[in-house]
Order: C-alpha cells, then sequence, then structure tokens
C-alpha cells in the first residue's frame, strides 16, 4: 500500500494525486488544516503521523520520547484526542524518536545540552510506548530521524540502534533518514542488515541530488534538510529505492514524503509505484 504525506501540501494538489496513491498519511499540520483535508479524503487516510492536530502556540514542540517521554506522552494523548474528533480510525500513528540530547527546534536539529546514553533512550522509548498502549493508543510506531551534525546523532542511527528499538516497540522506519545516518558514518545503505526487525510502516525520501554518496563532506556541503526530495538518480537514492522494495514487503505500508512540483511528485511516485503491488 503507497500513501503520500498530507504534510506541506495543499488539498487540491492531493486531490491531484488520488490515483498515484492508495491513501494518505495525515501528517504534521495544525488541527483546522488537517480537519478540512479528512472532511474531503479522510476515509482515505490510513496513518497518522507525530503531531497531526496543532494549534497555534504549539508549533515549536519537539516530539521526542527518547528523552522527554513525559512530554511526549502528554502531547500524543492530546494529539489522539484531537484527530478522534474528526477520523475515526488510523492503522499507525507514528512518532519521531528524537534525538540523543534535546533539540533546540524544529528548524535547527542540533542538540543542546549533554547527550543521554543510549541505554536512557531506549528506557525512556519503551516507557513512552507501554505507556501509551496501557492507556488505549496501541498502534504507535517509533521514527528513526537524523540530527544536523555528527555531534547531535540521532536514536536509530545504524542497525544496532534500530533493533535495539525494535525490541521495545514497532519502528516506522524512515529509509531516508537512514541513508543521512549512513553517510555520516560513510557506509553505504545497502550494507546494513535490516532482516527481522518489527517495522509497522516505511517513509520513503529522497536525499537531495548533490547528496551522490553516502559522504559526509556532501552532507556538511549541502543545506539542511537532506530528504523529501523528488527522486533524481544517484548511488544513494538508487540504494535507497533498492532497501525500500526489500523491507516493504514486512509492512505493506509505506508513505512517500515528497516536496516539489506536481510533474516531479507524479515521476516519484511512478518510481515507486511497485509499493502498490506489495
Amino acid at each position: 500500500m503507497l500513501l503520500i504525506s498530507t504534510a506541506k501540501h495543499r488539498l487540491s494538489e492531493l486531490l491531484e494525486l488520488r490515483g498515484c496513491v492508495d491513501g494518505y498519511e495525515l501528517g504534521i499540520g495544525y488541527i483546522k488544516d488537517n480537519r478540512r483535508i479528512c472532511s474531503v479524503l479522510g476515509e482515505w487516510v490510513v496513518t497518522i503521523h507525530n503531531l497531526p492536530a496543532l494549534t497555534r502556540g504549539e508549533e515549536y514542540f519537539m516530539m521526542e520520547p527518547a528523552v522527554n517521554p513525559e512530554a511526549a506522552i502528554k502531547v500524543a494523548i492530546k494529539m489522539v484526542e484531537r484527530v478522534r474528533e474528526f477520523l475515526d480510525d488510523w492503522k499507525v500513528y507514528g512518532v519521531h524518536a528524537g534525538l540523543r540530547g534535546h533539540i533546540k527546534g524544529p528548524s535547527d536539529f542540533t542538540v543542546r545540552g549533554e547527550l543521554f546514553t543510549l541505554d536512557e533512550c531506549i528506557r525512556n522509548i519503551k516507557r513512552f510506548y507501554e505507556e501509551l498502549k496501557g492507556r488505549g493508543v496501541s498502534n504507535i510506531a517509533i521514527e528513526n530521524i537524523y540530527g544536523a551534525n555528527e555531534a547531535s546523532p540521532a536514536v536509530g542511527a545504524d542497525e544496532h540502534e534500530l533493533r535495539l528499538i525494535s525490541k521495545v516497540a514497532p519502528l516506522l522506519l524512515d529509509v531516508g533518514h537512514l541513508a543521512v545516518n549512513c553517510a555520516y558514518r560513510n557506509v553505504p545503505l545497502e550494507s546494513l542488515n535490516l532482516k527481522g526487525l518489527r517495522i509497522a510502516e516505511v517513509h520513503v525520501s529522497f536525499l537531495h541530488p548533490k547528496i551522490e554518496k553516502f559522504n559526509k563532506e556532501m552532507l556538511a556541503s549541502t543545506p539542511m534538510f537532506w530528504d523529501h526530495y523528488p527522486y533524481v538518480q544517484t548511488e544513494v537514492n538508487k540504494q535507497i529505492l533498492n532497501v525500500t522494495s526489500e523491507i516493504v514487503s514486512e509492512t505493506r505500508i509505506a508513505t512517500a514524503e515528497i516536496s516539489g512540483s506536481l510533474k516531479e511528485i507524479r515521476e516519484t511516485l511512478d518510481k515507486i509505484s511497485f509499493i502498490r503491488e506489495q
């Protein structure tokens, strides 16, 4: 099943793309905007993501259960309660894991203060997942993200960390984010062993065309954010495509996150249309 995220797309664009996808993921956005989207497309909304029902003043909140589980639990419950006002059901609620320290803000993915240990982060994610499950939110999945530099590491940055998360909660595995973390370490995405992970959903996003290799110098020379680009053939994007094709059968739900013109979005969706056959 191939979905497209509603985030950063006008309703008119989403309607234009209806025939290219099987449904939609209700992405990060204000409650009034996402309520309107669901009034038209609600029967095709399959998943929801991170902060899908914001009100003014909440846009600077960072969902980071790895380091701040108390606040993440409170806000996740608030999001679910609000979305239930205009959407009956969804299969997955994907939530960012966070970095290994407190994120400065939505446009600055660097860590402020000291880093948490990986063990602390995994314990916090487990607490977040289990408390929400105990309160009736049973379809949570934890998404791997990336930081703005090597001093701001993400939780779930490699196969070992993904396995640790997968032991305590289902994953929303973002292949583009994982590719960025591979570039930090100068290792190919295809070198990772992702078999056996507990994957609830896959996110597919392609990297900036200037990031041609898994190389941290290429990240440093290209402005953030590095993902959500239309597909352009590079070695990095080819590996994102290949890895997606290998793991999508584990979940059968994959969401494309793409910014660009309608033509570029359609062409990218066509490139990953094999997902619709799963």
